[in-house]
């Protein structure tokens, strides 16, 4: 973890040389999420299947699922921008260096700038704890924390899993978007007013709902099964998964060359 928060604070220097960009442009990721936002209050009037929910629900779904999303995008990005790091050859630099590969690679790439993201979203979610959970407890407190990790925890497998397929294509391949953005625009809302097969396919297969939709359920008292509470640990499967693929893919690996 040392080697970890060393590159952090490469990054952040690096930042901080250009402070007027980088507010800025923190500036345009909250306002990314307030666009999104403003979305999901709009549909709400508009669509009979959102009216079951409290708007406050959707906030907080949306809030836990962006949190997540920003967390994955800001610390994972190294494994999102895979497919650069192997054109420019900067993945064989990686691969002679007596450190953990894919540690080398987390820290190749923060991307700082979408902390605005991260502050809002946690704005929001907090917000939205405070109007519909007054009386949090402290298992409660653990479960969102759960939940934001495990939303972040699949993203970060979904980029791995991108990754992999950089080792034999070189330029990666635009599909796996569909997944990961996918992912957080299926996030937004609750997963039942989906079609039956969607709701099969992200809490089976990626497990985007198990960290989201029902836990929400033990948040405010509808459901108080254990497993409820255990769900977001579904997170750690597919991690498990994605790194054992993108070894396959590693080991396969003999440098793109000049």
């Amino acid at each position: 973890m040392k080697l970890f928060f060393h590159y952090m604070s490469m990054h952040i220097k690096v930042y901080l040389e250009y402070k007027i960009n980088f507010i800025l442009t923190m500036l345009a990721q909250v306002l990314i999420l307030g666009t999104e936002l403003f979305t999901v209050y709009t549909l709400f009037d508009k669509f009979e299947l959102l009216e079951e929910f409290n708007i406050n629900y959707l906030f907080l779904v949306f809030s836990v699922n962006w949190l997540g999303f920003s967390l994955a995008e800001t610390f994972a990005r190294g494994f999102d921008e895979f497919k650069k790091l192997m054109k420019k050859g900067g993945f064989d630099i990686l691969l002679i260096r007596p450190r953990n590969i894919l540690l080398q690679m987390l820290g190749n790439d923060i991307a700082f700038h979408k902390i605005g993201r991260i502050i809002a979203s946690l704005f929001l979610l907090i917000r939205s704890i405070i109007i519909l959970i007054p009386n949090i407890t402290i298992d409660k407190i653990l479960l969102i924390i759960f939940m934001v990790l495990g939303d972040a925890i699949i993203i970060t497998s979904l980029f791995l899993f991108g990754a992999f397929f950089v080792f034999f294509t070189v330029e990666g391949l635009e599909f796996i978007n569909v997944f990961t953005n996918g992912s957080k625009q299926v996030n937004e809302y609750p997963i039942s007013i989906y079609h039956k097969a969607i709701g099969i396919i992200f809490t089976f297969v990626i497990p985007i709902a198990l960290c989201n939709y029902y836990p929400v359920e033990y948040l405010l008292g509808t459901n108080t099964n254990i497993y409820m509470f255990l769900m977001p640990f579904s997170s750690l499967i597919l991690l498990g998964i994605s790194v054992f693929v993108f070894n396959l893919g590693l080991h396969k690996y003999s440098s793109t060359g000049s």
